[in-house]
């Protein structure tokens, strides 16, 4: 059982959903990302998402882009993430969103193997199809990193049991088609789609995609879900910290969100 399996199964039994917020590396600095990274990591938070700035990222609403387009415009490159992750030490998992091009151009097996020396427990590729799969999971599973693989709100149900078979690691539900980014409400359909997952396969079910608010996470521990994940509104409260407030906006967040799980 991978670490983060057993993070779900402790959460589970804790009646918890598991708390995964979202982080782009390098904004508005390497030092801050160094800096909310510790802060999460002492907050209650089960997981962090690290994502790699791309200048394409297809998958993304407006705070993400802007928020991956202000790395890269301060000359954020990979190498730099990998220097994030050589300078810091934290308790719980690191699970890095990344798009494939990205990957692809540092080399797949060099990519996973780096991901493996500086202790990364997962990975998220949004925009890799489960046909195309099979190569970054062997190396994944060679290395004990677990591939995390979406499922759509239009995925049918063939196509979700193609997906939930292939993946060693969770489901990532997105909440609603579109892109990334805040929203008041989620579809019931959710729900359904829970069922339709939980027929082929236990791996636990992380929802992500508007999650931004405590009753957000009422209504998705209630469908039975195993976690969530917080990203849109993660980048909107670093973005209000300052210097002069050393984070404190984005720190009541995560606060409220832990009451919350």
């Amino acid at each position: 059982m991978s670490l983060i399996d057993k993070i779900f199964a402790e959460t589970k039994s804790n009646n918890k959903i598991a708390l995964m917020p979202f982080i782009m590396a390098g904004d508005p600095n390497i030092e801050t990302t160094i800096k909310v990274l510790n802060v999460l990591d002492k907050s209650g938070s089960h997981m962090i998402e690290l994502g790699v700035p791309y200048s394409d990222p297809l998958a993304d609403g407006i705070v993400i882009q802007s928020s991956a387009q202000r790395a890269l415009n301060k000359g954020f490159r990979i190498n730099h993430l990998f220097s994030i992750l050589e300078n810091i030490n934290l308790s719980i998992p690191i699970i890095i969103f990344c798009y494939f091009n990205l990957i692809l151009h540092y080399g797949i097996n060099n990519f996973i193997y780096k991901l493996y020396q500086l202790n990364v427990k997962g990975i998220i590729i949004p925009d890799l199809p489960v046909e195309e799969t099979d190569e970054i999971l062997i190396l994944c599973q060679q290395y004990n990193i677990i591939l995390n693989m979406l499922v759509s709100p239009v995925s049918t149900e063939s196509r979700i049991k193609l997906i939930v078979e292939k993946t060693n690691g969770f489901i990532y539900l997105v909440s609603s088609t579109g892109v990334t980014g805040i929203r008041e409400n989620f579809s019931d359909a959710i729900k359904d789609k829970i069922q339709i997952i939980r027929k082929y396969s236990n791996r636990p079910i992380v929802i992500g995609f508007g999650v931004s608010k405590p009753s957000h996470i009422k209504q998705i521990k209630a469908w039975g879900a195993d976690g969530i994940i917080i990203g849109s509104a993660c980048m909107q409260h670093i973005s209000k910290s300052t210097e002069a407030n050393k984070l404190d906006d984005f720190k009541n967040f995560i606060n409220e969100m832990i009451q919350a799980i």
